[in-house]
């Protein structure tokens, strides 16, 4: 048996910073983070700019500061069909769609330090780590390079504390989750060449760099702007950045998330499980038709009013929602792979993360979602097993915001598991595994054989095979060759109105 952690306290959380360029879908990203926020170290969290969304510095226009520029400027919105190209007249811009400035600060000292009390209450009960302070996420907050898309001039407050978590003496790896343009993370990247490019260090604080730091949330080595290609790559040619199969968040999820979970995205199931009762953080949290209105967007963007997605997009058709809808998280993605569920897929693709086996960027699996490209396409089946029950955990931690442990789900967790072994073909291989159930309501679990991260000629065919006891035993396929891999997975799922579920996975490799 390996152990996995009698409470997650006892686990070294995963670290990150996250940059953001306050896109709607970010907003409802950082909502559904701070009910995550015991889980991971979030060291900072980080203002930058987009091709959707910069603030000017008073002084310049957008083609001054930077020429090779994304945005669609004001044909994003004026425009019935916007070209897919950039607005050759946006670099006139002093401005774009400006975010509200101290949104992040706002929710911290005002929804989620309402929601605060009752988020530490349910930790302990669940026997997780506790939520950061509202005084400590505030202290956490930070303005890096928001004045134009791609804007890389200077050192600013939030590029500055990239550099340093990079060049510390942490040995964590450091996930840096870019949910807006790459440009603060570039010129935190810069500054550190600046510093050492010209010195005998240089070739050691690169490989530092590369051996400490993961990117995600950037398409292509693109992402919201083009200043990693333009400054970032030839200093760091070698930095990693990850991606998953899988998304999480996307605007259409309401008509297109996998069949077994798209109710879980549809009216009235948000509402009465996200937003209504949960109290004033998860009201924040927005939904097609709501009546919430954004502030500096233009009409064609205010989904709260409307319903109605209608990018211009040639081939991409306007789609009518239905009040209450969920509406989009389009950053998420990003962090869900990091949560610690029992998975182990977290910079080894060797496992699985609740949405899918890691790729590297520019790399995916053959038979890997393609992204944006196949928005539009309805998936057939249910490619990822974790969708559902993540999306069902989201609830579980609404509720956690403004009720007592006594009412709300805590999740049973796996303390101890039968590690990863060797087998012959034909062999019986003997599955345990120690469950701790804080709520004490008891809970179902069952194994069966991860298909996608299995090495197997037939893994197919055992895509039936499941047991359902915490104790079981596998047998190997008489026909197994030596190297071929099977991953089981052991689900534990909670009797529970609202029902939490974890993981352990274990490999058996054949000898």
């Amino acid at each position: 048996m390996i152990l996995i952690g009698a409470v997650l306290m006892s686990q070294k959380l995963t670290r990150v910073i996250v940059t953001t360029d306050m896109e709607v879908d970010d907003m409802n990203s950082l909502v559904h983070l701070a009910l995550y926020l015991n889980l991971l170290d979030v060291e900072a969290v980080v203002y930058t700019a987009s091709q959707y969304h910069f603030l000017g510095d008073g002084v310049h226009t957008l083609g001054e500061v930077n020429p090779h520029w994304r945005t669609k400027g004001r044909r994003s919105y004026e425009w019935n069909v916007v070209p897919h190209e950039p607005d050759p007249t946006a670099g006139e811009l002093r401005e774009y769609r400006p975010f509200p400035e101290h949104w992040i600060e706002s929710l911290w000292s005002n929804e989620y330090a309402q929601a605060w009390p009752q988020l530490q209450a349910n930790a302990a009960a669940a026997g997780e780590p506790p939520f950061p302070s509202p005084a400590q996420m505030i202290e956490r907050t930070f303005v890096g390079n928001v004045a134009f898309e791609g804007d890389v001039r200077e050192e600013t407050e939030g590029s500055r504390v990239i550099a340093q978590a990079i060049l510390d003496d942490d040995p964590r790896t450091l996930w840096l989750l870019s949910w807006g343009g790459m440009n603060t993370i570039v010129r935190a990247l810069m500054s550190i060449a600046e510093r050492y490019r010209d010195t005998p260090e240089w070739p050691s604080v690169q490989q530092r760099v590369y051996q400490k730091v993961r990117v995600m949330g950037v398409a292509d080595g693109v992402g919201q702007d083009n200043s990693w290609l333009d400054h970032g790559h030839e200093l760091f040619p070698e930095l990693t950045f990850w991606c998953v199969p899988y998304m999480y968040g996307g605007y259409v999820d309401a008509k297109m998330a996998q069949p077994d979970t798209l109710p879980l995205f549809q009216a009235p199931w948000p509402e009465q499980n996200l937003t209504q009762g949960n109290g004033p953080l998860m009201a924040r949290y927005m939904l097609y038709g709501d009546g919430k209105v954004y502030e500096n967007e233009p009409e064609r963007f205010q989904f709260g009013k409307h319903a109605l997605l209608d990018w211009g997009l040639e081939g991409m058709p306007a789609m009518q929602f239905e009040r209450g809808d969920f509406m989009a998280e389009g950053d998420s993605m990003t962090y869900i792979p990091l949560l610690p569920f029992g998975l182990r897929g977290i910079d080894n693709r060797d496992f699985d993360t609740l949405l899918g086996r890691m790729f590297l960027d520019g790399h995916p699996d053959s038979d890997a979602p393609a992204g944006f490209a196949a928005i539009g396409t309805p998936v057939d089946g249910n490619p990822n097993p974790y969708l559902r029950a993540y999306q069902e955990d989201f609830a579980v931690r609404a509720q956690w915001c403004a009720h007592e442990p006594a009412v709300c789900s805590h999740p049973a967790y796996v303390a101890e598991v039968t590690g990863d072994m060797s087998a012959a073909a034909g062999e019986r291989v003997a599955l345990a595994a120690t469950i701790v159930d804080p709520d004490g309501r008891g809970f179902d679990a069952h194994w069966d054989v991860a298909v996608e991260p299995s090495r197997y000629a037939g893994a197919q065919d055992l895509s039936l095979w499941q047991k359902c006891a915490t104790d079981a035993t596998f047998t190997v396929p008489a026909d197994a060759q030596p190297g071929d891999r099977f991953m089981l997975t052991l689900s534990v799922k909670t009797r529970a109105e609202r029902p939490c579920t974890r993981y352990a996975q274990v490999a058996i490799t054949i000898a």
